[in-house]
């Protein structure tokens, strides 16, 4: 019990440090959302074009360097599975990553992962997706910016239990988006 009481107090007096010498030296956390948009495989487990999520972000943009950000989304939709009607309830959890090659106010690459999960009452399903693209930050203000993104989506090879099919395939991807830096 004396060890968690220590523990926590380390671990608080860290945070507290952490997030002030972090406000100190101006790190641009930011807090934003995006649209995903794709052609190709999507959520819904058919071809074609549409919305396939809008996912809240959290992360760290360094201007001219790049960034790192991670997101969750969910969701829920009805599907008709066999003649009978159910809820299907969607998590995702995505991470991105990007570099500026070539300076502040330049394209940028980016890379992506998303784990997604199915969640219904006959069955789950999980997969992966991996993504890479380019993408480029419109600043509005000092604090605010619209991110778009264009990226190649990867769906791992899975199982859906609910319609019987083997699902795999590929997606072109369009992510419009406003971040707010929050520091």
């Amino acid at each position: 019990m004396k060890k968690n009481a220590i523990l926590g107090i380390f671990l608080s007096l860290f945070c507290f440090f952490a997030l002030s010498s972090s406000f100190a030296q101006g790190l641009p956390f930011v807090l934003g959302a995006v649209l995903e948009t794709g052609s190709g495989l999507l959520e819904s487990n058919n071809y074609g074009s549409g919305i396939v999520r809008t996912t809240p972000f959290v992360g760290v943009w360094i201007d001219g360097i790049g960034f790192a950000r991670v997101g969750i989304s969910t969701g829920s939709r009805e599907i008709d599975s066999t003649g009978f009607s159910e809820e299907l309830k969607r998590l995702d959890f995505s991470a991105q990553v990007g570099f500026s090659a070539i300076g502040p106010q330049r394209p940028y690459i980016a890379g992506s992962y998303v784990r997604s999960k199915a969640y219904s009452p006959s069955s789950d399903i999980e997969w992966n997706e991996l993504g890479l693209g380019i993408g480029h930050r419109f600043s509005l203000s000092p604090f605010a910016a619209i991110v778009v993104e264009a990226e190649h989506r990867w769906i791992m090879k899975h199982y859906d239990r609910i319609q019987r099919l083997n699902i795999s395939g590929t997606r072109l991807q369009m992510n419009f988006g406003l971040m707010a830096h929050v520091l």
